[in-house]
């Protein structure tokens, strides 16, 4: 890692002084045979800043990570306060740079992440059998609270937001800090907390973590943290813990970090890829009323809603969509190539999707022949034979199929209905847009199944092959 030179700027009132340095790595390409061609490139990932605390009465450094949209546009977002950060600080900023750019959909928003680098651990985030008898985890809850979350409030978009995020005794802190105050620190994640070492202790945070109702908890542990008994006994707390297999206390923060995380954040995409607009709005209107934070609307999962409706022919919806990302997050290449795509549909969408998705659950005496369970073949022309066993449940008095494709994962369908012909027909969604269908006629031994399955609605681009039917051949077990 290498700091480049700081400056100093204004500081919030009086004596507080802050210094900013860029935090860079080097990165040096291969030069061991290819030493003419080297090159060194910086990359930026945030501040190095020195901030004078009255409180502590002491100078305090901090790393601060910034969002990669932040600087193309005016949008807010959540705060990760970090303990410990000489040591968590990067790893943090892996994990959440893969959960927010290393897949077509987000697993989290993209958020600030300010580490905070310890110069008096003990006296700042006591040991279990310290922290309700002296003034160290007190002062320093003051320091965070009324210096630097105003500081970094003042200073960046924030949607209201904030997440603490300790290990070891950094956990049994930020456990602390967040029942201190549950309005300022509403997301947490204590990783390995000792939390059992002292009963008074874990007594007294197990009263008051079932009386909090506004804070979303996350206890992941690996040898310490809440004896596995532990139940809040209230009626609204968001708690979760998670048990991190094969890691020692000190290895197991890089796991807990991306697990944690994944459980905070577990509402953040829409289950369903191809809203309108007006959908994904109230989708996430719904979640600031649940937690009481603004929610920005993500861009990836606007351009995604938008492709998906570009694959079923919904021109208008398409538009809308990527003309709000513009809005929002400016002209990008990907939003670009989107809109030339949903400018040139021609026809309207295949009102069969729409049909099917919408077709009603069938009766009990209409469904019976196709109870119990299935096994055999999809025969696929352009590629491989698939082993598919299934069976129908009924979950929340729909009828769905279940699918184990090749014994390894699981599928569950989008619709299941009975045809005028009394054949079954079900599917679920292609991620492009559309739907695969399948038709089964049930044979009149009502032992096999036979029938073709066709992905409709979705219209291929001109570089791609012609979809072929499948076909099928399902025996009762």
């Amino acid at each position: 890692m290498m700091f480049g030179n700081g400056k100093k700027i204004n500081g919030l009132e009086n004596s507080t002084r802050i210094e900013i340095m860029k935090i860079l790595i080097i990165l040096l390409l291969p030069y061991y045979s290819f030493s003419q061609h080297t090159t060194k490139t910086k990359l930026e990932i945030g501040e190095r800043i020195y901030f004078y605390s009255k409180i502590l009465n002491e100078d305090r450094e901090l790393y601060i990570y910034t969002p990669t949209s932040s600087n193309s546009s005016s949008k807010s977002y959540p705060v990760i306060y970090l303990l410990d950060a000489e040591s968590l600080f990067f790893a943090t900023a892996g994990a959440l740079k893969f959960m927010n750019y290393s897949s077509s959909m987000p697993q989290m928003p993209e958020a600030y992440i300010v580490g905070i680098i310890n110069t008096n651990r003990n006296r700042d985030m006591p040991m279990p059998q310290e922290i309700e008898k002296t003034e160290g985890a007190n002062n320093f809850y003051s320091f965070l609270a009324t210096e630097i979350v105003p500081f970094i409030n003042k200073n960046h978009l924030t949607t209201g937001l904030n997440i603490l995020i300790g290990h070891s005794q950094g956990a049994l802190f930020a456990t602390y800090a967040t029942l201190n105050n549950p309005n300022l620190f509403q997301f947490t994640i204590a990783l390995d907390a000792p939390m059992g070492v002292v009963k008074s202790v874990e007594q007294s945070y197990t009263k008051k973590i079932s009386e909090t109702c506004n804070i979303k908890y996350v206890s992941v542990k690996s040898r310490y943290g809440w004896d596995p008994g532990f139940k809040p006994t209230g009626n609204c707390l968001t708690y979760t813990q998670l048990n991190i297999e094969n890691e020692s206390h000190e290895t197991m923060p890089y796991k807990g970090f991306y697990e944690g995380l994944k459980v905070l954040f577990n509402d953040y995409i829409p289950p369903v890829r191809d809203l309108s607009l007006q959908e994904i709005i109230t989708y996430y209107k719904s979640l600031e009323k649940k937690y009481h934070f603004l929610y920005p609307l993500p861009s990836k999962v606007l351009l995604e809603s938008a492709r998906q409706n570009i694959g079923q022919s919904k021109k208008r919806t398409a538009i809308e969509l990527i003309n709000e990302n513009n809005r929002l997050y400016g002209v990008s290449e990907f939003s670009k190539q989107l809109s030339e795509k949903a400018i040139k549909i021609v026809k309207g969408p295949d009102e069969r999707v729409t049909f099917s998705l919408a077709h009603p659950s069938p009766d009990e005496k209409a469904i019976q022949p196709f109870l119990g369970n299935w096994s055999g073949i999809l025969y696929v022309p352009s590629g491989t034979n698939t082993t598919i066993d299934w069976v129908i449940k009924i979950v929340n008095g729909k009828y769905q199929m279940e699918s184990d494709v090749f014994k390894q994962f699981k599928t569950i369908s989008d619709f299941l209905y009975i045809n005028e012909n009394n054949e079954l027909v079900w599917g679920r969604k292609h991620e492009g847009g559309g739907i695969y269908i399948s038709t089964g006629k049930l044979s009149t031994d009502g032992m096999k199944i036979t029938g073709t399955e066709e992905l409709i609605g979705f219209d291929f681009p001109p570089e791609w092959p012609a979809f072929k039917a499948n076909t099928f051949e399902y025996k009762k077990l």
